[in-house]
C-alpha cells in the first residue's frame, strides 16, 4: 500500500467535500454512492484489506491515511481527523461501531449538506455527546415517536449542567483534561445500584441509580421510557436519559470526594463491591495527580 505500490495511486476524479466532523465511513461511503459501487469495491479499488469502511473509523493506520490521502486528494491528518483515533482507549467503549443512534437534524437538513446527503457527523456516535460538534445544535435521538418526544423533555431544567458534563468528557477523551479524578469513573459510580429513599415506594426488583440522588426523577423517567431495556445497552443511552446522566457528572465534579462518600451511603449492597472497586481507582488517579 506504500512504496512501490504507491507510484500507481490514481486519485479519483471527483472527491466529495466533508462536511464539518463528519465520520471517514460516512464520507468514503458517499463516494461509493456517487460512482456507484458497492463500498467492498471501492476499498479494493483503494487497496484497502479491511472488513468494512466502518472498521476504519475505529483504527486507521499511517499507511492507510496515506494511501486514502493519495486517492481522494487530501492530507493523512486530514483523513485521521474524521476517524475515532484520536479518542483515548480508556473512552473507546462510548465510541458506537456502526449504525448512530442520535443524530442532528439541524445538519441533517441544512442547504450546505445538499450535496452530502446521508452524512453522518463523528460527535453522533460518541456517547458523551448531546450537542453536534459541527454546530452546536441538540442531538436528538434517531428515531423518536412523538410519545417519548414529550417525555424527553421531563429533565430538560438540568440542560446547562448536562453541557458542562459534555466539555467534561470530551476533553478527558481527547487528552486534555487535567481533572482528577476523572468525570468517566464519576459516570460509572452514578450508574451504580441504589437504595430507595423512606418515601419511596419499596420494591425488590426495581432498578435505582445512584444518579437520582443527585438529579431527582431520573429513576421515574428510565422507568417511563423502559428502563430494562435501555439501561442495558449503556453507555448508549437516549437522549431524555443521557442529559440527566451527564448532568450528574458535572454537579458530582465540583467536589468529587465529597460526592463519593455522599453516594457511599446510598449504594445497594449488590452493587457495593464495584462502589469499593471505583472509589479505589478515584484514590489511585488523586494520588497520581497530586505526585506529578
Amino acid at each position: 500500500m506504500t512504496g512501490a505500490s504507491h507510484e500507481l495511486i490514481k486519485p479519483l476524479p471527483v472527491v466529495l467535500k466533508a462536511r464539518p466532523d463528519e465520520l471517514l465511513s460516512s464520507w468514503l461511503a458517499r463516494h461509493a454512492t456517487y460512482y456507484g459501487v458497492a463500498r467492498r469495491r471501492l476499498l479494493d479499488h483503494v487497496g484497502l484489506s479491511v472488513p468494512s469502511l466502518e472498521a476504519l473509523d475505529h483504527e486507521v493506520s499511517l499507511a492507510q491515511q496515506i494511501v486514502l490521502a493519495g486517492f481522494f486528494h487530501c492530507e493523512p491528518a486530514e483523513v485521521a481527523a474524521m476517524s475515532h483515533v484520536a479518542v483515548r482507549e480508556v473512552l473507546r467503549h462510548l465510541v458506537r461501531r456502526s449504525v448512530p443512534l442520535q443524530a442532528c437534524r439541524d445538519c441533517a437538513n441544512s442547504a450546505q449538506l445538499a450535496n452530502a446527503s446521508g452524512a453522518i457527523g463523528r460527535s453522533w456516535m460518541h456517547g458523551w455527546r448531546v450537542t453536534c460538534r459541527a454546530c452546536g445544535s441538540r442531538l436528538v435521538d434517531a428515531a423518536r415517536s412523538h410519545e417519548k418526544v414529550a417525555k424527553a423533555d421531563v429533565l430538560n431544567e438540568y440542560w446547562r449542567f448536562a453541557r458542562e458534563g459534555e466539555e467534561l468528557l470530551e476533553k478527558q477523551a481527547f487528552g486534555f483534561d487535567a481533572t482528577a479524578p476523572s468525570p468517566l469513573l464519576m459516570l460509572r459510580l452514578l450508574l451504580l445500584p441504589r437504595w430507595p429513599e423512606p418515601n419511596e415506594m419499596w420494591d425488590a426488583y426495581r432498578q435505582t441509580w445512584l444518579l437520582n440522588v443527585l438529579v431527582p426523577g431520573f429513576d421515574e423517567t428510565a422507568h417511563r421510557l423502559g428502563a430494562k431495556a435501555l439501561m442495558s445497552r449503556k453507555p448508549f443511552l437516549p437522549i431524555a436519559l443521557r442529559v440527566p446522566l451527564l448532568a450528574g457528572v458535572a454537579i458530582a465534579m465540583q467536589d468529587p470526594a465529597q460526592m463519593v462518600s455522599r453516594l457511599r451511603a446510598h449504594t445497594r449492597s449488590h452493587g457495593n463491591q464495584r462502589f469499593i472497586q471505583i472509589e479505589a481507582e478515584f484514590r489511585t488517579i488523586v494520588q497520581s495527580h497530586i505526585d506529578s
